[in-house]
């Protein structure tokens, strides 16, 4: 619940992070080890995981004993073997992460005529595969060593994923279609997992981020289509670090389905489902509002997207 701060502790745990290099990945990695939790960053690119260890070994520490410790991996998580051997690798080296943070992801705005198979099959691999082959390979790899140890599901040591959608995956339009619906596959895979899961002493929560301040964000803005800015509209990006602190808080409070800004939660009522729910009961009211008014915005999003190809039709002539 809001007023309370106890569901997410983090102090003399270990954390992994998955998509560590740059942006809210990194952020958080710094905010829990400051929290005295010892944290694995994994990126593929070691010389942008050696930056952000060395960051964060440089923070000021405020915890009186502070143990924590920072490790980083190399890994490409869309690939499943990969992290299979990464597990047995942690494991090896005495490490046992009960929080798993997914946060890698990344979109190249195109219109979809533009996507070239190579987005294509980045938009799966990235945003899709990432959380999926870490979060299997993860489980299986305790269901093993619990199994040689005849320790019974609901003796597990208590775990928590965290995996990172997008306010899109609530209300995707044109530009975003090497992203959203991948975004909205991580938002169907954790109703899964929280249903299959929670057996296992699981907890899952999912995040839904609207637009921060990343080297990603930067680079999205290079290829977004113009039809895209302007049904989007404008929207400043929080920096990483606030995102950061917003899911973390929002964490701490039991919630597990995550938004970072009002927008993102106002879009979430729009599909409610089955998501674990905050301030449900004000939810079904916007829910309700919003289903009046979804046929006007749908039909003014349609309108602009027809001006748009009419204008660029003139332009070919």
């Amino acid at each position: 619940m809001w007023f309370s701060k106890s569901h997410f502790p983090v102090d003399g745990k270990t954390a992994i992070i998955v998509g560590a290099s740059q942006g809210v990945g990194a952020d958080i990695a710094a905010k829990l080890y400051l929290q005295n939790c010892s944290v694995i960053l994994v990126a593929r690119t070691q010389s942008k995981l050696d930056t952000q260890v060395k960051r964060i070994l440089e923070l000021p520490k405020a915890h009186p004993h502070h143990t924590a410790k920072v490790a980083s991996y190399s890994c490409d998580a869309a690939n499943y073997e990969d992290f299979v051997n990464l597990w047995k690798q942690i494991t090896v080296h005495g490490y046992d992460p009960t929080i798993i943070f997914c946060c890698a992801g990344s979109s190249v705005p195109k219109l979809f005529q533009d996507l070239t198979s190579s987005d294509l099959d980045a938009g799966i691999d990235i945003n899709y595969r990432t959380a999926l082959n870490v979060v299997h390979s993860g489980f299986k790899h305790l269901l093993q060593m619990n199994k040689s140890k005849s320790v019974p599901p609901h003796e597990w040591t208590p775990r928590h994923i965290i995996i990172f959608s997008s306010v899109v995956s609530f209300f995707p339009f044109v530009g975003y279609a090497q992203y959203a619906p991948m975004k909205a596959a991580l938002e169907s895979l954790s109703v899964i997992l929280r249903q299959e899961l929670r057996p296992f002493n699981y907890r899952v929560s999912c995040v839904f981020p609207g637009n921060f301040q990343s080297e990603g964000f930067d680079e999205e803005q290079k290829t977004k289509p113009q039809l895209t800015k302007l049904i989007e509209g404008p929207s400043a990006p929080i920096p990483s670090d606030v995102c950061a602190d917003i899911v973390c808080d929002q964490l701490s409070k039991g919630y597990d389905t995550i938004t970072t800004d009002v927008v993102g939660w106002v879009l979430g009522c729009s599909t409610l489902g089955i998501l674990p729910r905050q301030w449900g009961v004000l939810q079904v009211v916007v829910s309700f509002v919003l289903s009046i008014f979804a046929p006007v915005i749908s039909w003014s999003i349609g309108r602009q997207i027809k001006k748009h190809f009419k204008e660029e039709a003139r332009k070919v002539e």
